[in-house]
């Protein structure tokens, strides 16, 4: 797992808890050292924050027992985990082409020219195929191989 893919995952577990915790914080627990050390790195990126003795001492008081470690996510960790579930939904497809389709890659240039012929479709004598149009415009650019594809 990749440092970010780190940082992703202990913001997600600590955006977990904090929604579970009664406080909106999340308190210290036994045998949670690799949670804490997680916390704790990114806080110092300013995407958590670590609650100060008096908060501390309030959160004591809440839970009748001693709190010595109670940490929440920042605004910025909020947003960082936002951009990454959001991310996450914005990954690119893996296209495959329908029963009896098949994919076309294209390259920009030749998907400009399809697209002004799916333009022209009214003017033109014999029209484009039909499901052509929408085929078009339902067109995916993949900038891994720099072409569009087209099933």
């Amino acid at each position: 797992m990749r440092s970010g893919e780190k940082r992703i995952a202990v913001l997600e577990e600590l955006d977990e808890r904090q929604r579970a915790a009664e406080h909106h914080w999340v308190v210290d627990e036994e045998g949670h050292v690799p949670f804490r050390r997680g916390v704790e790195a990114v806080v110092g990126e300013g995407l958590a924050e670590l609650a100060d003795r008096e908060m501390r001492a309030e959160l004591s008081a809440y839970s009748a027992r001693p709190v010595h470690w109670a940490a929440r996510l920042t605004g910025h960790g909020r947003d960082v985990l936002v951009f990454a579930r959001s991310r996450a939904l914005a990954e690119p497809e893996v296209y495959s082409p329908a029963p009896g389709e098949q994919l076309v890659e294209l390259r920009p240039a030749q998907m400009v020219a399809l697209r002004v012929f799916v333009a022209l479709a009214d003017e033109l004598a014999p029209p484009p195929a039909e499901g052509l149009s929408e085929q078009v415009r339902s067109a995916h650019f993949i900038p891994t191989d720099k072409r569009g594809g087209c099933t």
